[in-house]
Parts: structure tokens; C-alpha cells; sequence
């Protein structure tokens, strides 16, 4: 059974032990978002279509069995709660706003307790939803597909256990698929001649960039986002400071499987992203480098200062020889570790628990 497939199914048990009455649970035809460009296409006669029952075109769940009937018929003649899943992919009110006029047009027909779950913080366009009467649900849904599923397995491995055997054969790594300005800001901070980065020009969406960077990549981007090259000595693990570039940058924080690969293979990292990332990360019970670096950029809301003092870091380190990067990360072993550990034996109990209060407190 696929990692989404698994999740949704856990989902079901947790919505029914919290309400154990009959609702609805539905999810995008490819586990992730609504698809605009199908729609825009005319593939559709209906935003909604885009959705699944239960990872069905048509089941509704009912007190944890299943009755065959047309979704809008079934939402129409029971009048449950509609759970919808938007956690892997930010919500994007305005991009998608075809979707929403109609599934907030659903909830006023039916005036049904309609429900997003959803996975950002600090986020202008949850509130949207709240305020067109649309009940949200967060939790920190990367954080458990990502030691539950995604990278599990590695726990296992020595060549991710005994890190300090792996070389430090480069300052920093700064890894970059999709063309996005606050990335190519950032990079044209960096003496980039010290590390290791990749920008892809024209990049896999054909978006392009012609400023002073150049194009360069460090693999052949075979490998997807799941999983992390550990069977051979390359950039990803025998880099010092893993730079996390997330794709979402000032306007919510919105960490996806990107900040766990430093975490799973003992690296310290910097993040950007918005302002109180670090703060988020730490909420967790993970640990961050504020003992080595000036981690204060965190609270920086201007969004250049904020690159600005992301790149001193990585330009300091940048600067430092591999044996000074060998020394530091010995000292901060126990952050390391500690990171590693709580990924793994803590991370997922804390997010379905977080999952479980936030449907039962509705």
C-alpha cells in the first residue's frame, strides 16, 4: 500500500474514533491538489471532479463501511461532515479560487460542517477559508510521511548512523529544482565558488532566470524528492551546512520533506523560509545551531535582510577550512544526534496526536 494511500487510511480511523458518526473524507485525484491546469483545459465540467471519495470516485464512508452513491448525492442526502486533505501542498486561495467558490458553495447547500486539513502556519490563505465559514484542521503532515514512510528505512543504515565516517568534502550544499526568486537571490549572495549548488536554467516548469548565476547541477535529478543518495560518497552527504531552500519563502511557513534530509543524515542546516521557521522547527523539539551562528534571521521580517544574513552564515562557513567544519560538527554531535533521534522515535506519535486534538476540538 502506498505511503498516501496508508496515511488516508489512517486518517478514516482517526476522523470516526473522534466522531463515530458518519462522515465524508475526500482528497485529490493525485493525493496532492487540485489540479488547475486539467480545468482550465475544459477536463472537467466541474471543480470538484478533481476530488475522491475515500480514494474512490464514489464511495461515501459511513461508520467505517462503505455505500456506493454519486459524491454530491451522498453529501445531499446525509448531511455529514466533509473532510477535505490539502496538507502535502499549500493552499493557495486565489490561484485555486475556482475550487474554492465551489466547494464553500457545497458547504452553504448543504449546510454541513465542511473541514480542510491542511499543514501550514501563519498562513493568509487558511484564514480565507475560516472566514468564509470553512473549519480548519493543522498538523504537521511532512513531518510524518517523511519518518514513517519517506525515511524510515535509513534509520537503519550505518552510512546514515555513523555519519563521522562519512568525509566533510564540502562547505555547504544548496540544492535548487524549481526556478524561484527568493533561490536566485540568495545564490547571487554567495561566493558559490566554496560549495556546492544547483539551478536548473530553464528549470523542469520551462520558467528561465538570466541573471549572473550559472546553470549547474551536482546530480542527474533522477532521484525524487523521497529519497536521499547514501550508497556512495556524493555532495548530498559529504556536505558540512545543508542550505534548506523551501519553495514556499515569506508568506507562511510551509516545511515539506526538504529540512528532514539534513536532519536524517546529521547535517546542521539554515532555512529559508518565512520569519519564526527555526521557532517552528523548535516548537517540535528539534534542536538548531544557534551556538555556532547568529541564528537571529529568524525574527528578520524584511525579506532581503533576511537572505542577506542567511548568506554571512553560509559565506562564513563557506570560508572555514574542512578540517575547522570537521571540529565544529564534532562539537555539535549532540545536536545532531539528538535531531536524528527525535525524527524518528517521537516525530510521528506528536503528529497524529496533534491530528487527533485538532479534529476532536472542532
Amino acid at each position: 500500500m502506498q505511503p498516501y494511500t496508508l496515511i488516508n487510511h489512517i486518517i478514516n480511523d482517526i476522523i470516526h474514533d473522534a466522531l463515530q458518526t458518519e462522515f465524508v473524507r475526500i482528497n485529490f485525484y493525485d493525493n496532492i491538489r487540485f489540479d488547475k491546469t486539467e480545468y482550465e483545459k475544459g477536463s472537467w465540467n466541474d471543480p470538484l471532479d478533481n476530488i475522491r471519495v475515500n480514494n474512490n470516485p464514489v464511495p461515501v464512508y459511513h461508520m467505517g463501511s462503505w455505500r456506493k452513491g454519486n459524491w454530491n448525492k451522498g453529501a445531499e442526502r446525509y448531511g455529514v461532515p466533509v473532510y477535505l486533505e490539502h496538507h502535502w501542498e499549500p493552499v493557495l486561495y486565489n490561484f485555486d479560487k475556482a475550487f474554492w467558490n465551489e466547494y464553500i458553495a457545497w458547504q452553504k447547500r448543504f449546510k454541513s460542517p465542511y473541514v480542510v486539513l491542511h499543514s501550514e502556519f501563519n498562513s493568509w490563505d487558511i484564514k480565507q477559508l475560516e472566514k468564509q465559514g470553512i473549519k480548519t484542521v493543522y498538523w504537521f503532515a511532512h513531518a510524518y510521511l517523511c519518518s514513517e514512510f519517506y525515511f524510515k528505512n535509513y534509520q537503519k543504515l550505518k552510512m546514515v548512523t555513523n555519519y563521522t565516517v562519512r568525509p566533510i568534502q564540502c562547505p555547504w550544499i544548496c540544492a535548487n529544482r524549481l526556478l524561484r526568486q527568493h533561490r536566485t537571490d540568495f545564490l547571487e549572495m554567495l561566493d558559490l565558488s566554496r560549495g556546492c549548488y544547483s539551478l536548473l536554467n530553464p528549470d523542469p516548469n520551462g520558467l528561465t532566470y538570466d541573471g549572473p548565476v550559472p546553470a549547474h547541477s551536482f546530480d542527474d535529478h533522477t532521484n525524487s524528492s523521497a529519497e536521499i543518495d547514501v550508497e556512495k560518497l556524493t555532495p548530498w552527504n559529504t556536505s558540512f551546512l545543508h542550505v534548506v531552500t523551501e519553495t514556499v519563502w515569506q508568506e507562511k511557513i510551509h516545511f515539506t520533506e526538504k529540512v528532514f534530509k539534513p536532519i536524517v543524515l546529521h547535517q546542521p542546516f539554515v532555512v529559508l523560509q518565512a520569519p519564526g521557521s527555526l521557532a517552528y522547527l523548535r516548537s517540535y523539539g528539534f534542536e538548531t545551531f544557534g551556538a555556532w551562528w547568529d541564528e537571529s534571521y529568524d525574527t528578520i521580517e524584511d525579506p532581503t535582510a533576511r537572505i542577506q544574513a542567511i548568506a554571512d552564515i553560509v559565506n562564513s562557513i563557506g570560508a572555514k577550512s574542512l578540517e575547522e567544519l570537521e571540529t565544529m560538527r564534532m562539537e555539535m554531535a549532540s545536536v545532531l544526534e539528538h535531531n536524528f533521534r527525535h525524527f524518528y522515535e517521537n516525530i510521528p506519535a506528536i503528529c497524529l496526536d496533534e491530528l487527533r486534538k485538532g479534529i476532536a476540538t472542532l
